[in-house]
């Protein structure tokens, strides 16, 4: 019995799980489906570690007309990240195009800030998909009426809903430049809930994920710690984030001060952040059955020959900027020396596959 069934918007696929043994069954899609206008793209991490939300999310925006399909297809950027990536991401955006263009679809609301960046650099040059309208999920729900309740967060966080609380916000590094996700975030959250730590917005510190892709784990840690130890300063319960990658990143070096993501708050769910993977255990990318298998010799994409499908570094690994924090030198990050290359979830030739754990 599966616990969650999706059928891609922009392939058709059936992608169906079941959550609690870790199995995928994924059903080739026969065309690209038409009469989609508006589809949730949540994004590899929040499939990854918080599946039910995902549903919950999903149902919450048809209920209320906000989209009426779903995809849960890689942005594409974790390509950049293999051996003959460029030609990799630039083969897997162009399918992406071809098949927003085919579908009609005129908007896309967006969970993750990753995507976000990765889907507007994409389809900015392209006549098909320039019309393209990319959302930003806290902002969605806050505009239909959704606040983060203190009660709720209160009760989460401290077990006693009457308890004051204090959230200190943190910024992901891939919406540094347009803010989207920094003020949807902050749109969300009840007042009095919430305050900036010393480095926000475009001056956000990185998580610590880049330096920790690099293989720069005492960089990485100490990334983590410079926004715990600014929450800690300004006496907050937790920081809060808008990235499910940031929210996995600082809750797994486990400082002393928890990292919630706002869904968790906003659907009363806490995500078990010490059962979520390391690494990435499902990512969907096109091929012409959109499949994915786990092989332990790496991952091959959409036909290349297996020279290229090596496997990728951290799924978080997404920061532009050489420095963990834009606009100020606080760490310097080498990312020439790569860490050990973690196994992932790779594209398949099977119409029907199944995965197992």
């Amino acid at each position: 019995m599966q616990d969650y069934a999706f059928t891609d918007a922009l392939t058709g696929s059936i992608i169906e799980f079941n959550y609690d043994m870790g199995n995928v069954s994924l059903t080739k899609g026969a065309e690209i489906p038409q009469g989609h206008k508006s589809i949730l793209f949540p994004g590899c991490s929040f499939l990854n570690y918080a599946m039910p939300l995902v549903s919950a999310v999903n149902e919450t925006l048809l209920q209320h007309d906000i989209v009426d399909g779903i995809s849960i297809l890689c942005c594409g950027k974790i390509l950049s990240y293999e051996e003959g990536g460029d030609v990799l991401r630039e083969a897997f955006e162009e399918q992406m195009r071809e098949h927003i263009a085919a579908s009609g679809i005129e908007r896309i609301v967006c969970a993750c800030p990753n995507c976000v960046k990765a889907l507007r650099e994409a389809f900015a040059d392209d006549e098909r998909t320039s019309h393209v309208e990319l959302a930003v999920l806290p902002q969605v729900l806050s505009d239909i009426g959704y606040k983060v309740d203190k009660r709720v967060a209160a009760t989460l966080l401290k077990a006693d809903a009457d308890a004051d609380v204090l959230l200190s916000v943190h910024d992901s590094c891939p919406d540094r430049a347009y803010g989207d996700f920094a003020r949807g975030l902050r749109a969300i959250l009840s007042e009095g809930i919430w305050a900036d730590p010393e480095h926000s917005w475009k001056k956000s510190v990185c998580c610590g994920s880049l330096p920790r892709a690099a293989g720069k784990i005492e960089q990485a840690d100490k990334c983590a710690r410079i926004n715990v130890n600014e929450a800690e300063e300004m006496n907050a319960d937790a920081i809060v984030t808008a990235c499910m990658s940031c929210a996995f990143q600082l809750n797994m070096v486990n400082l002393g001060i928890p990292t919630i993501h706002f869904l968790e708050l906003l659907y009363n769910w806490r995500i078990d952040w010490s059962r979520v993977g390391m690494w990435m255990k499902l990512r969907f990318l096109f091929d012409e059955s959109m499949g994915a298998i786990e092989k332990p010799s790496g991952r091959s994409y959409m036909g290349v020959e297996e020279t290229f499908a090596s496997p990728s570094t951290s799924e978080t690994a997404y920061v532009d900027d050489s420095d963990v924090v834009a606009g100020e030198k606080i760490i310097d990050v080498d990312v020439s020396e790569g860490d050990e290359k973690h196994r992932d979830v790779a594209t398949s030739e099977c119409d029907v596959i199944e995965i197992g754990e």
